[in-house]
């Protein structure tokens, strides 16, 4: 009798610590199947689960099948999912203050961006902390350039045409609105309709994305000055990365942080193939001199400067935390734009 209790004890063990380390994660994409993003996060959970021996293993629900970025956040936050591949919007919408590295012409190259990444990365890491997020990785996305059906070089250039901004990106509509420009709110999916309808006139997005949503045969201009960069990241509810065992963490985000330093290189490459691809079907690059440089330059600091968007909206101190990167970053490599 004792021994057969024994045994039961010892299975009752043995079938509890396999549970405890059997553990699916489902994580959220809005990119498409079989995407460079989606190529590298199949890599990554493939990854994990060799690291841990088949017990953590990343279910994925790419392109959009979890809903829209606020769904996917939603349903992060009531458990229904564990984790998320989200943009620099949805980052915005988790805190306002994570939107900083993305505020027009704060960084102006890839490798102050480079820089910058690095020295935020802690401070970033501890805002989603407070919010409830894990940050595993994050990575480069783009940059954003005005697409425009005239050309357009200096701000008032910009202030004649209506500009298309997709619903709820909160930060960067009050900045536009503050500096005069004309906003018309609609989704992604209306923006095509809304040029060819004469809605709207100018869209702000990557180049990637201009191609993909096929705007640049009616916006047909880009200003060839880069507006703000975007980002894309992975993160998890802070309660689900707790049941990943401590002894993989670290692992994890080394993978994580690898496969995505490849899809940077993969991202940039595709970029310049879809700007090849629109400048072969009649989009027209315009170049901004340095007086018009300098213009944009300008309406932006002067609003930074004020109080209101910073100071409300972003951290005062997250913002001049950046700024001090970039100043410290131009000052290291002998480039002062001023």
């Amino acid at each position: 009798m004792y021994i057969r209790k024994f045994l039961i004890i010892m299975l009752f063990f043995l079938i509890s610590s396999t549970m405890i380390f059997s553990l699916t994660l489902k994580v959220g994409s809005m990119v498409p199947r079989d995407s460079p993003w989606d190529r590298a996060l199949n890599e990554i959970a493939a990854e994990w689960k060799s690291i841990s021996r088949g017990s953590v293993q990343m279910k994925i629900y790419p392109g959009g099948i979890t809903g829209n970025e606020d769904d996917t956040l939603r349903k992060i936050r009531v458990g229904a999912l564990d984790g998320m591949v989200v943009s620099t919007m949805g980052l915005n919408k988790i805190s306002l203050d994570l939107f900083t590295m993305s505020l027009p012409f704060l960084i102006r190259d890839e490798g102050e961006l480079n820089y910058v990444m690095d020295r935020m990365h802690g401070t970033y890491s501890e805002i989603m902390t407070n919010k409830g997020f894990e940050l595993i990785s994050w990575t480069k996305a783009g940059w954003m350039n005005i697409f425009s059906r005239d050309p357009v070089y200096y701000p008032v250039d910009l202030e004649r045409q209506k500009l298309s901004f997709t619903t709820g990106e909160s930060v960067l509509i009050k900045i536009l609105k503050d500096l005069g420009f004309h906003i018309v709110p609609e989704d992604s999916i209306d923006w095509l309709s809304g040029l060819q309808s004469g809605r709207t006139d100018a869209l702000i997005l990557s180049t990637l994305v201009a191609a993909v949503f096929q705007v640049f045969p009616i916006a047909d201009n880009m200003l060839d000055f880069p507006i703000a960069p975007l980002l894309g990241a992975i993160v998890f509810s802070e309660r689900s990365w707790k049941k990943v065992p401590e002894k993989y963490r670290q692992e994890f985000i080394d993978v994580a942080n690898e496969k995505l330093r490849y899809l940077d290189t993969e991202s940039r490459e595709l970029e310049e193939k879809a700007l090849q691809v629109m400048l072969e079907n009649g989009l027209t690059v315009n170049t901004a001199n340095s007086d018009a440089s300098e213009a944009w330059m300008k309406i932006f600091n002067d609003l930074y400067a004020k109080e209101g968007i910073i100071g409300s909206m972003v951290s005062r101190d997250i913002f001049n935390e950046l700024v001090g990167y970039t100043e410290d970053y131009r000052k290291y490599s002998g480039y002062n734009a001023d």
